[in-house]
């Protein structure tokens, strides 16, 4: 296995267990008792499953050759159903125990982010999502974080090292320091594009310091050329509400610019992205009117509406919700003991069974 996450030392020494686990292994060795166990990871609420691949990993640095082949587990991008079992490890106790908090946190708190980008995903009715958390997240889990929106569903993420993680370009052709430094959109248009990365879609921010329909057409107009532009207007100044949305796209429809894309950022949550749906299906309920209106007047196959077959905006930028999503609830629990089935009150005793489940190759 290429390792692909970076697992630090506190972790892999069992510092981050919880001192309850690591006293039980003390009392036991000096008991002479380290039996032969499988421990269950159990989801306790429904989830998108991510945090395996780095759970994996874990294990591969900590079980010894003889008990690898009793480890079995779900996918991540997998959806899983309460009280479904996600993770199956056959192990002595001694070898597994100090690990067993830190392999929970890991799919606990990697199951939350992708679920919450799951969320944005359905929400937006096939609109990509894209990922810009990184500024809500704590640096250490920032690539964490990233990895699993893209397993939730994501299109897209913004860090660095989540873009390595997932194999994907980092997302965000211009921060608004550019426009603020240069003092002018345009200005700041022109040094991204014959200063930016040549492989990345040139994406243009606006509403940073200016009318955004204005900025929209002066972009335009002096570089044709462009992918797009992300609209950025304040949330002091109201976000990019309906209106402002339907203006600047009918406005660059109106001037040519049909194929330029509109991407949005914000602090949007599922309900803020299904209102942007709605609006969007409004827009479209109106301009297949007007192009009715067109057609009927004008018997003309060159008469098209070039907006019916495209989207209001191409890419929805979730700023905090993925990232500061719960975590989903989930457990591990002593099923089984030298082969004789146990549980604690409330679990069935023994082994459980999930067709569903995979073997980890290491």
């Amino acid at each position: 296995m290429v390792d692909k996450f970076e697992i630090s030392k506190p972790i892999l020494v069992g510092e981050s267990s919880d001192a309850s686990l690591i006293r039980t292994i003390d009392i036991l060795r000096v008991e002479g008792i380290n039996p032969r166990v499988t421990i269950e990871v159990i989801a306790n609420e429904s989830g998108v499953l991510s945090g395996m691949t780095e759970a994996s990993q874990l294990l591969s640095r900590i079980l010894p050759e003889a008990h690898r082949e009793g480890v079995w587990a779900l996918n991540d991008g997998d959806v899983f159903e309460k009280n479904e079992l996600i993770l199956q490890i056959r192990s002595t106790f001694a070898t597994v125990a100090p690990f067993i908090t830190a392999l929970t946190g890991i799919i606990s708190s990697s199951s939350g982010w992708a679920t919450g980008a799951r969320k944005c995903v359905d929400a937006a009715n096939g609109i990509p999502i894209v990922n810009f958390g990184t500024r809500n997240a704590h640096p250490n889990i920032v690539g964490n974080m990233d990895y699993s929106s893209v397993q939730g569903g994501a299109k897209g993420c913004s860090s660095l090292i989540g873009s390595r993680l997932t194999d994907l370009t980092p997302a965000g052709s211009m921060d608004e320091n550019l426009v603020l430094i240069l003092g002018d959109v345009v200005e700041a248009a022109k040094s991204l594009i014959e200063n930016g990365e040549e492989n990345i879609p040139k994406v243009v921010s606006i509403g940073i310091l200016g009318d955004e329909s204005e900025e929209a057409k002066k972009v335009v107009e002096n570089f044709p050329s462009i992918r797009g532009l992300k609209i950025e207007t304040p949330s002091e100044r109201g976000g990019a509400n309906h209106h402002l949305l339907r203006e600047i796209r009918e406005r660059l429809d109106q001037l040519g610019f049909s194929n330029t894309q509109l991407s949005i950022s914000g602090d949007f949550t599922p309900n803020n992205i299904s209102d942007i749906i709605e609006i969007e299906s409004e827009w479209l309920a109106d301009v297949s009117k007007s192009r009715n209106v067109i057609t009927n007047i004008e018997e003309d196959d060159d008469v098209q509406d070039r907006t019916l077959n495209r989207r209001l905006v191409q890419a929805i930028g979730v700023n905090r919700f993925i990232a500061c999503h719960s975590s989903i609830d989930i457990g591990a629990y002593l099923k089984e003991i030298d082969g004789n089935p146990v549980s604690k009150r409330g679990k069935i005793p023994g082994v459980s069974a999930n067709g569903r489940l995979t073997k980890l190759s290491f």
